[in-house]
């Protein structure tokens, strides 16, 4: 994870020296996928096969947090706000007393830097709304969905907890993703068009036929066979 980090700063630093006549993410070294996705709907795991499938880094939340929280330099007051813009309002004593200039334009625009790199390096970026700062980048935008009532089945019967604790996760968990990118982009997760592929996993018991498919879409808009960018 810590390499991780690491490679994302080396990568910020080499966005400094692009010129403006070479697109930042059109032409990335390696595919990239972006994957929004429904707590219990299998996007982890199917983001964890595509990047193995692929050979290519898996960026999830716990990374992005950690980068951004390294870049911020206090994890507390970055996971406040990864928890919802509206908490920036809280912290006007913390920036009095340090005289840092923490709130959520300084969160998104890290955030935003910090994706748009990774848009150069290629990969699989889970959550974050990467979608959306990387909607005219080369890069396949995927969202994974389910029913929270069957989402919450499936995450039970693995043992994560009863049916009653899941469903509340659930439904808590996809409030606050969907409230976020909202709040730092004001793009809705209900919107079809702001993916390229749309996914319901309810009917499906093993996920490997959906890596496989995202596979060869993201290598195909890699080669530059399906967007004209």
């Amino acid at each position: 994870m810590s390499h991780n980090i690491l490679s994302v700063i080396a990568a910020m630093a080499e966005v400094a020296t692009v010129t403006h006549d070479e697109p930042s993410t059109r032409h990335p070294k390696k595919p990239v996928i972006t994957i929004s996705r429904d707590y219990g709907s299998g996007g982890d795991i199917i983001a964890h096969r595509v990047a193995q499938r692929m050979d290519v880094p898996l960026y999830d939340e716990v990374v992005l947090k950690e980068i951004a929280a390294r870049l911020q330099d206090d994890p507390a007051i970055v996971r406040m706000l990864d928890e919802g813009f509206g908490r920036a309002k809280d912290m006007w004593l913390y920036r009095l007393f340090s005289g840092r200039d923490v709130g959520p334009d300084t969160y998104r625009d890290t955030l935003m830097k910090v994706v748009m790199s990774l848009g150069r390096m290629g990969g699989v970026i889970v959550g974050r709304g990467a979608h959306v700062i990387l909607r005219e980048a080369c890069a396949l935008r995927v969202r994974i969905t389910g029913t929270p009532e069957i989402c919450a089945k499936r995450m039970a019967q693995s043992g994560h907890g009863t049916y009653d604790q899941q469903l509340a996760k659930a439904l808590e968990l996809n409030h606050m993703r969907g409230k976020f990118v909202w709040e730092a982009f004001h793009s809705r997760l209900s919107d079809a068009s702001q993916f390229d592929i749309n996914i319901n996993t309810d009917r499906m018991g093993d996920f490997e036929d959906v890596a496989t498919m995202l596979e060869g879409m993201a290598r195909a808009i890699h080669a530059g066979r399906v967007l004209a960018l």
